[in-house]
């Protein structure tokens, strides 16, 4: 039995649900998928200033997964928040949801393009690209200008996000389609009906990566990220 904590990193469950239908779709049937929220932080992430108001106490989350003995961590954000801090901290898989998605991607095609929710949020997405050093191989950002807390209207989103990816692979040339909001889901085999190009919703490429780590008895290097030295650190 694998047991998976999906911290969904945000101070709303209006999601949860869906997630949850989404990886009982897709899991193994020996994984066992636990979906928690946070108690602070922002109630959607689109911007460097939303992730920053979520780090921590998604770092806390992660590090009380590890110690209830969960045997890997979904940081269910595209922007990846605490990632990097939790695979310091941590000695289980820790998986985010930008990083996962486009490592798939590219064993799919030469050149992705992301749909995501606002133009607000672009800079930030080409921020992580440049971190993560896949920015050569974006094609673009298209948004489908829709707020986070607005894409439950699934025939919206589906509208929207068809009109983006047409463009994205027609205009932009990419070959493969990645949704840059973990909320954009059930719409990914329509728009791949439509243009005939793989979409990846992230949430499930993230899945499948810890479901494989879990099983690999691996993790993150901890040459990479290696433990965080003792020292006092305060909150106020």
């Amino acid at each position: 039995m694998k047991k998976i904590k999906v911290i969904v990193p945000v101070t709303t469950s209006l999601w949860n649900d869906s997630i949850r239908q989404v990886f009982e779709r897709y899991k193994n049937l020996d994984t066992v998928i636990e979906i928690t929220n946070l108690n602070a932080g922002s109630e959607a992430i689109e911007q460097h200033y939303d992730e920053v108001w979520s780090e921590l106490p998604t770092l806390k989350e992660a590090e009380k997964a590890q110690d209830q003995g969960y045997d890997g961590v979904i940081i269910y954000c595209f922007n990846d928040p605490a990632v990097r801090a939790a695979k310091e901290k941590l000695n289980i898989p820790v998986v985010g949801l930008m990083e996962a998605a486009i490592n798939f991607a590219l064993m799919l095609g030469r050149k992705f393009s992301i749909i995501t929710t606002t133009k607000r949020g672009i800079a930030a997405t080409e921020d992580h690209l440049r971190m993560y050093d896949f920015y050569e191989r974006c094609a673009s950002i298209r948004a489908v200008n829709m707020e986070v807390l607005d894409l439950n209207d699934r025939c919206r989103l589906e509208e929207a996000a068809l009109i983006a990816s047409k463009d994205a692979v027609e205009v932009d040339g990419a070959d493969v389609l990645i949704f840059g909001c973990g909320s954009m889901l059930g719409i990914s085999e329509n728009i791949y009906r439509s243009l005939g190009v793989p979409v990846i919703e992230p949430g499930v490429a993230a899945l499948k990566l810890c479901e494989d780590f879990i099983e690999m008895k691996t993790h993150h290097s901890k040459k990479a990220f290696p433990f965080p030295d003792k020292k006092i650190r305060h909150t106020s």
